[in-house]
Order: structure tokens, then C-alpha cells, then sequence
């Protein structure tokens, strides 16, 4: 057999931080995994053909995860369609229900026993369909999870999943950004390993670990003056290169983009309508302050960087 599982591995991690700074972020929910079988989570196994492995409790032999005991994190492999052949791996981990709305970040550790040879991916998908765990009947399908927070190699290739391949490697946290709600929604988060072309014998797929699963709100960034009444636009938000800011009169304007942390990481001047290239910053959420230069009547508004 071509492939193995976690538990003949013994690796030690770092953490890497991506996203939002949630130093002071209020923890909406959290998973560690160290008891699966009892967690509120639901697992489905969509894949085509059917194999006999879904999301289960780590092995756990000699797998330090980012916390808790060694097998406390979640786990689905190859094995979740033909272990003896190939076919498209699409198995599901939902999470227990949580009220959530814009700006809430979600995120996990997670690390793949060998996609730098056989190519992992996972998706992160939101459901605003309150208790639903409804994902289509087929292995393409994502029924109520029509939003993606984040995805983890996109492209199935061998170098953009974090993977096992010597003494070193380590557990990878992402995070991920919640949009498109109206208020506070009740919601369900999805953990979806979704390999074509997986199996045994295919070209994809390995075994891959989920840990430290985590919700959090993060704080407002900047203050909302709003004691300038000018009317601003701001798109696209969210963006992953150009955002465009015009204002309904044409002024003096001083505009400062700042991080979670209170820094500055832009400054520049405009009068009617101007775009800035913000394919530099990380993937996280900012404050643009517009500040009118004759006045000083401001206004903050955010936008997220993808």
C-alpha cells in the first residue's frame, strides 16, 4: 500500500499566524478534539465511491498536535473513498451550532502526513441555514455551505499544504474571515476534505489532521466618529488587490489604513475617487480613517483584505 496514516509519525510544531490579531477577540467557540466520539460535531462522507474511513479521532502515535493529549485532534485520510483504488474524497466535519455575524474569525491547526507527494485539500464553508447539515447527496455538491472562508491548496499542488516530510514540520494554524451576514445568524461551520482523484492508487491524498478549532469576535478597529457627513463608497470589500474609495463631494482628504493593531500600513491624500493597491498586506481585517483636511471631521470604516 502506497499510503499510511498519522500513527507511524512523530513530528513537533510551531505555530504560524495568519488572519486577524485576536489578542483581545472574545472566543465565540472551541474544539480540541480531545474526545471526538463525544463532541456535538456531525460527520458525513459524501465520497465517490464510498470508502470506509470518515473524520474520526487522531491515531495519535507519536503525533504531537498543537494541544492537548497525542491523539487529540481530528482526522480523515485517503481511505475515505477506494483505499484500492481512486475515486474523489468529499467528507464533511460540522461544527455545533453558533451565533455568528460579520467579522468573526474562524480558524485551526492543521497538517497533512504527505502532501508534498500526494496532494491535500481542505475546505473551510459556512452555512447561515441555522442547524443545517445539509451538504447535497453527491461528491461535488456543498448544499447549504455556499461560503467559503477560507481554503487550504486550492490548486492540489505539493508545496502549499503543510506537510510531514521530515523531523521539523510542523502544524500550520489558518484563519479565515466570516462575510456576507445580515445581523447575528445562527450558523454552522464546515470542515471539508475534498481530494479528486484520491484513493489508494490515485495521484492525491494522504492523511490529514484539524486541531484547536476556533471562533473568534474581534474587536471594532478604529473609532466610528462619524462627524464626517460626506458620502463615502468603498469597493469591493472584501478585496484581494485594488480597493476603491469615492466620495459624494469632492474635498481635501486625508486617508489612513491601519492593522488590528492601531498601525498605520498606508497613508495617502485624495480628493474625488481613488484606488489603492492593497495586494501587500496580509489577509485580515483593517480600518480606513478619512479624515477631511479642513475640518477634521472624520470617519472609519473597515474592509477585509482576502
Amino acid at each position: 500500500m502506497k499510503k499510511i496514516t498519522f500513527k507511524t509519525l512523530c513530528i513537533s510544531f510551531t505555530v504560524l499566524c495568519l488572519g486577524v490579531s485576536t489578542s483581545r477577540a472574545q472566543v465565540i467557540f472551541s474544539e480540541g478534539f480531545d474526545a471526538f466520539a463525544t463532541t456535538n460535531w456531525v460527520s458525513q462522507n459524501l465520497s465517490n465511491p464510498l470508502g470506509t474511513v470518515s473524520w474520526q479521532q487522531g491515531v495519535g502515535v507519536g503525533v504531537p498536535p498543537p494541544s492537548g493529549a497525542a491523539d487529540s485532534y481530528a482526522e480523515s485520510n485517503y481511505q475515505a473513498t477506494d483505499a484500492a483504488g481512486s475515486g474523489t474524497i468529499s467528507d464533511w466535519l460540522f461544527s455545533p451550532t453558533m451565533m455568528l455575524k460579520n467579522f468573526d474569525t474562524v480558524s485551526f491547526y492543521t497538517l497533512s502526513f504527505n502532501s508534498a507527494a500526494y496532494p491535500d485539500r481542505v475546505q473551510c464553508l459556512l452555512s447561515s441555514m441555522g442547524t443545517s447539515t445539509n451538504a447535497g447527496t453527491t461528491e461535488t455538491s456543498v448544499g447549504d455551505f455556499t461560503t467559503t472562508i477560507f481554503e487550504i491548496n486550492p490548486l492540489l499542488d505539493m508545496t502549499s499544504y503543510p506537510s510531514f516530510t521530515g523531523a521539523g514540520d510542523t502544524w500550520t494554524k489558518f484563519s479565515g474571515i466570516v462575510t456576507g451576514l445580515t445581523g447575528t445568524v445562527n450558523c454552522r461551520v464546515a470542515i471539508r476534505y475534498f481530494v479528486t482523484d484520491g484513493g489508494g492508487t490515485g495521484a492525491n491524498s494522504s492523511t490529514v489532521g484539524i486541531d484547536d478549532f476556533s471562533v473568534n469576535r474581534n474587536p471594532s478597529i478604529g473609532v466610528e466618529d462619524h462627524s464626517l457627513t460626506v458620502g463615502i463608497n468603498m469597493f469591493p470589500n472584501p478585496t484581494e488587490k485594488d480597493l476603491t474609495i469615492s466620495f459624494s463631494n469632492q474635498g481635501d482628504y486625508l486617508v489612513n489604513i491601519f492593522n488590528s493593531t492601531g498601525q498605520i500600513v498606508k497613508s495617502f491624500t485624495a480628493n474625488n475617487t481613488t484606488t489603492v493597491d492593497v495586494s501587500d498586506l496580509a489577509s485580515s481585517l483593517y480600518g480606513v480613517q478619512i479624515i477631511d483636511t479642513v475640518t477634521g471631521n472624520n470617519k472609519t470604516i473597515n474592509f477585509i483584505k482576502k
